[in-house]
């Protein structure tokens, strides 16, 4: 099968839509099918090669992190020659619409991730009003969705908000799967904690994600404070963001700064060994279509403390691996303290990690992805 993958962000960008594409990329090669990706050209990548083709972009005018890719190129002269089965779209900008044009024009089902909760994010686009915002994007999401023939979520409770939505499309739950057999050594770990001055004798909390308003980093802080307290504990921050810079003053403020280590982005292999090093996730985002990042801490047997909310409530479904708390600061904080200081509770939730993590499997989720492809393929087929 020839599988054409659409994006407005993929590496070197950093994030979960760039991981997800990569990932599913290579477990598609491992079993013999060909891969084109379609993504943005920026200043630190190469040239276009003959599996990735780089279109020309601009950064987002409110969030200059993002792209948007400028969806001209040579490369579409010839795009029927290269006869792909299927399209897959992972963003529903320049390049999701591209993939709806290429599709109609070419006979071609189209497949497209629903990656990211939009109607979260609209404190990004500041001219509209939040409510107008919200509006505007389950409208544009409905619009957009219904134009293709199958879509995928990572998680049921974005199945159901899609529907609210009003998306009458076939939906299909498929999470990104993840790698369950890296490997962290102790001179890799030693080195890690030496390198960001962490102190193996104290607990090390940690956080990965962007640092934006989006992934609740102000409760992260606070239940951060609350649980030193208790437990003389640290915290390590992996990420960056529009709220950094707010977050560093803040724990400043509290008189914590010395504490709370900031990283920045980290590379993909380093960020297995930060888990690694680390006792406990604090994950306290609502908006998580998956939580990807979750499940590569749990697949090290780092378990986590979450929100019982979007996303991650499939993952840590009946609190394996963790603890699914309300949305509350001092359930949040209580669980995480529980943890720290229960050596019995800690091992077994530890271990349920693990276990979990390996339920989604990058060759797992793989599989069932093909299967859904080759559905969409034979029903196209039949219209």
């Amino acid at each position: 099968m020839k599988i054409g993958i659409l994006s407005d962000t993929y590496l070197p960008q950093i994030n979960g839509v760039s991981t997800s594409i990569e990932t599913f990329k290579n477990e598609f090669e491992k079993k013999g099918h060909e891969v084109v990706i379609i993504g943005p050209k920026v200043e630190t990548t190469t040239p276009s090669t003959k599996d990735v083709w780089r279109f020309r972009s601009v950064p987002f005018p409110f969030q200059k992190e993002y792209r948007l890719i400028l969806p001209i190129s040579r490369k579409l002269r010839g795009f029927e020659e290269h006869n792909f089965d299927i399209l897959h779209g992972q963003t529903p900008f320049t390049m999701g619409y591209l993939s709806l044009y290429l599709g109609k024009k070419y006979k071609i089902p189209i497949v497209h991730t629903y990656h990211t909760y939009f109607e979260k994010y609209m404190h990004y686009v500041p001219l509209l009003p939040k409510k107008m915002g919200i509006k505007y994007a389950k409208f544009e999401s409905k619009k957009f969705y219904n134009r293709c023939d199958q879509i995928i979520v990572p998680s049921t409770q974005m199945k159901s908000a899609l529907q609210a939505y009003q998306v009458n499309k076939p939906v299909d739950v498929i999470p990104t799967g993840i790698k369950t057999d890296r490997k962290v050594s102790v001179a890799e770990k030693t080195s890690f904690l030496k390198q960001w001055n962490l102190d193996p004798s104290k607990p090390i909390l940690i956080f990965v994600g962007r640092l934006g308003q989006e992934k609740n980093i102000s409760f992260l802080i606070d239940a951060f404070h609350k649980i030193k307290k208790s437990v003389d504990s640290q915290l390590l921050v992996i990420g960056d963001g529009p709220e950094k810079k707010w977050m560093e003053e803040k724990v400043t403020e509290l008189g914590i700064e010395k504490s709370v280590k900031f990283t920045g982005y980290l590379k993909h292999e380093e960020i297995f060994i930060a888990y690694s090093s680390s006792d406990l996730i604090l994950f306290p985002s609502k908006t998580e279509t998956q939580g990807l990042s979750l499940l590569e801490g749990l697949s090290v047997g780092t378990p986590a403390v979450c929100i019982n909310s979007m996303g991650v409530a499939d993952i840590l479904h009946q609190n394996r691996g963790g603890f699914l708390c309300q949305d509350s600061l001092d359930n949040y904080v209580q669980a995480a303290i529980n943890l720290l200081s229960d050596s019995t509770l800690y091992s077994e939730k530890s271990n349920d990690a693990i276990i979990r993590s390996k339920e989604f499997s990058a060759e797992k989720m793989a599989e069932k992805m093909l299967s859904l492809y080759e559905t969409v393929v034979k029903n196209y087929a039949k219209k």
